[in-house]
């Protein structure tokens, strides 16, 4: 081949690989992540077994709180926030009171271990009837706790509660779109101690999960958590706990939860996570809509209620695009059980990020 021809085909190859070298670049940009953060709801209130005086206000108690579970129609709460996943179609979905309920014989020492509600594997059942791939990454326990419960003259058993804070994600993707390096849990150290009528004083643990994350080539990490709910100060210590713990990286960072800090009123805990350098996704994509979450409903998900504070968050720090956001489950109408309930008392909230190259 002569000089000329060389050449000629030198500029053709280049004009050519020109013209496909913006494509290329915009697929090596296309690192999309959806993520969901929402409370599944206990289905009840501990406040009443709290304040019982004597013994016997405290079984009956029990069993009230744990017949108000069973008529808050769990599964069918976990197949409607299945709906809310599929709709969202999450790469990551951070969990919060995703409670496992066990009963055992009455006043019996031994731990109670026959499962009669598991929230998560609820979810995973209805996850999975929709034909999505889903599996938990990562479980945080915090509350175990086992009480009695008299229901009768002839009806008692232990009731056993554990509340979780779970990592779901999807399990069908390859591994250039999910590359899952390592998950970790823990429990904040600073706990709110709970003065009770009748059985002392107990700690409420609370905690956080967070994974690891790359996706063509990028690291990033995802956290969720439910900070107390009770008594801000200890709040307060938790969410610097969280930032000085899983939120303490050089990755990017998708935080997500219940952080029971109203962003609408400028909490205190929510400010001291936006000091941190975290963006607020709702706020940054609908600064004139308030987005509140909280509370859908009374102690009965049929009770229904207008929201008035914004509890449920998902918040970015990093090379993170805020593209979309959106709260699920919200609407009285369209987002509502087959037996008229709606799937929590906390609206999820998604949003759709875009991961800086």
């Amino acid at each position: 081949m002569s000089y000329k021809h060389r050449a000629t085909a030198l500029f053709i190859l280049t004009a050519i690989l020109s013209l496909n070298a913006p494509t290329a670049l915009a697929d090596n940009r296309d690192r999309t992540v959806r993520v969901v953060t929402y409370n599944m709801y206990i289905g009840t209130d501990f406040s009443d077994i709290f304040q019982a005086q004597n013994s016997t206000e405290l079984v009956t108690e029990v069993a009230e709180a744990y017949s108000d579970v069973v008529a808050s129609n769990v599964s069918e709460r976990a197949a409607e926030i299945a709906d809310q996943i599929q709709a969202s179609d999450p790469i990551l979905v951070g969990l919060q009171e995703v409670a496992l309920w066990r009963v055992g014989a009455p006043f019996d020492p031994a731990p109670a271990e026959t499962i009669s509600i598991d929230q998560l594997q609820l979810l995973m059942t209805a996850l999975n009837d929709r034909g999505l791939h889903y599996a938990p990454i990562a479980i945080q326990t915090n509350l175990d706790a086992e009480l009695p419960a008299v229901f009768g003259p002839t009806v008692a058993f232990d009731v056993r509660f554990t509340d979780r804070v779970v990592i779901l994600a999807r399990t069908d993707l390859n591994i250039s779109q999910f590359k899952l390096e390592g998950t970790q849990t823990g429990t904040f150290t600073t706990l709110l101690p709970v003065q009770t009528g009748t059985i002392g004083t107990i700690t409420i643990p609370r905690g956080w999960a967070s994974a690891d994350v790359k996706m063509r080539g990028k690291q990033y990490r995802f956290v969720t958590t439910h900070l107390e709910s009770f008594y801000e100060p200890v709040q307060y210590a938790q969410a610097f706990e969280v930032l000085q713990g899983p939120a303490n990286t050089n990755k990017p960072v998708i935080l997500t939860g219940d952080f029971n800090s109203d962003a609408a009123a400028g909490g205190n805990s929510y400010q001291l996570i936006v000091s941190g350098g975290f963006a607020d996704v709702w706020s940054t994509t609908n600064p004139f809509q308030a987005g509140y979450t909280w509370p859908l409903s009374g102690e009965s998900p049929s009770a229904f209620l207008n929201p008035t504070q914004r509890l449920d968050l998902i918040l970015t720090r990093g090379n993170i695009l805020i593209s979309t956001t959106d709260i699920l489950g919200e609407h009285p109408t369209a987002d509502l059980t087959l037996s008229g309930e709606r799937p929590s008392d906390h609206a999820g909230v998604s949003a759709t990020l875009v991961l800086e190259p």
